[in-house]
């Protein structure tokens, strides 16, 4: 059992705290918890491949910048994003500052789901579209080289998508995107749902369109990821298998460890445990990752992993894409 395969890739939720009041989660509305202690990260996996730091809103927490330095030093190759909604931009920009020194390749994800009030609407701040673009700014003017727009699909703002895209490529950041999920252990949220079918495909269709139009393999690749998605909502069934716990795993900010953010298959906690490896271990953990594989969705954290052990497949839906045209 010892010698299992260690996941390499972690969403870490290091906060409830959070600043917004988003419709599709509940996150906001947690009661405060006793959270981990620093030293308890120290038991996280080495050899890490891709961390997104998520919350709450991450930058809230007080010691969010000696975290990373944690991280980092175990996991120095490891690519490291944080995701982040942008509205208190000074806190960000500070913070950033300091993280820059240890990390100079950090990357920053700042949710856009809109232009002007619908974007403040969906995350519940007034003003909120122009402080998420007014932080995108201000982190490429002090160096930060890794940016990006995410931006979260629903019924009530699918219509922005492909103008949020554009904004993307005058600022000068990439694009990413996901829909809205339903998680009740991480969201707080069991309601989310999707019914507008047509115009998800319609404005799909564009997206894929636009990115395959690119000399960006990265892009071609994010392409596929967005015609999955489709059909994972139109469907509710993954394109690809899951490989969540084997590949990638999801640590909450008390530190449950569960196979994915989306899952309620938990593995264990890391406080219960001397280190990652016991834990991963365990009986109950094997039973989850078990368990998981049965599991339907498809966010990047999920997907990602799938991808690159399908490569050939998806090589082969962009040229053919390419070729004769994106059939939905």
């Amino acid at each position: 059992m010892f010698n299992l395969k260690i996941p390499r890739d972690l969403v870490l939720a290091v906060t409830y705290r959070c600043n917004s009041r988003c419709r599709m989660c509940n996150i906001w509305k947690m009661e405060p918890l006793p959270l981990l202690d620093l030293k308890e990260y120290k038991k996280l996996p080495k050899g890490l491949k891709d961390i997104n730091i998520s919350g709450g809103e991450p930058f809230l927490k007080d010691d969010l910048v000696e975290l990373i330095a944690l991280i980092n030093k175990d996991n120095p190759q490891a690519r490291i994003i944080i995701s982040s909604n942008g509205f208190a931009t000074d806190l960000i920009i500070d913070k950033t500052k300091q993280i820059l020194k240890i990390k100079k390749d950090i990357g920053i994800g700042i949710s856009l789901d809109g232009i002007g009030e619908v974007h403040d609407q969906i995350r519940g701040i007034a003003g909120g579209f122009d402080k998420a673009v007014a932080t995108l700014k201000a982190l490429k003017g002090i160096g930060v080289g890794n940016l990006r727009i995410a931006f979260t699909a629903g019924d009530y703002n699918i219509n922005q998508l492909l103008t949020v895209y554009n904004l993307s490529k005058e600022l000068g950041v990439e694009f990413t995107m996901a829909a809205i999920h339903n998680a009740e252990n991480y969201f707080n949220v069991t309601d989310n749902k999707i019914t507008k079918l047509e115009q998800f495909k319609k404005e799909f269709r564009k997206l894929i369109k636009e990115e395959l139009k690119t000399w960006s393999p990265k892009r071609w690749v994010r392409a596929y990821f967005t015609f999955a998605l489709y059909k994972f909502i139109a469907t509710g069934k993954r394109l690809l298998p899951n490989y969540s716990g084997q590949d990638n795993i999801f640590i909450d900010p008390l530190g449950n460890v569960y196979p994915s953010d989306v899952s309620g298959h938990l593995m264990g906690n890391l406080k219960d445990f001397g280190n990652f490896q016991d834990l991963y271990a365990s009986k109950k953990a094997q039973q989850a990752i078990a368990l998981e594989k049965r599991s339907q969705n498809w966010m990047i954290c999920t997907a990602r992993s799938a991808i690159k052990r399908h490569l050939l497949s998806v090589i082969f839906w962009i040229l053919k894409s390419k070729i004769f045209g994106v059939i939905l």
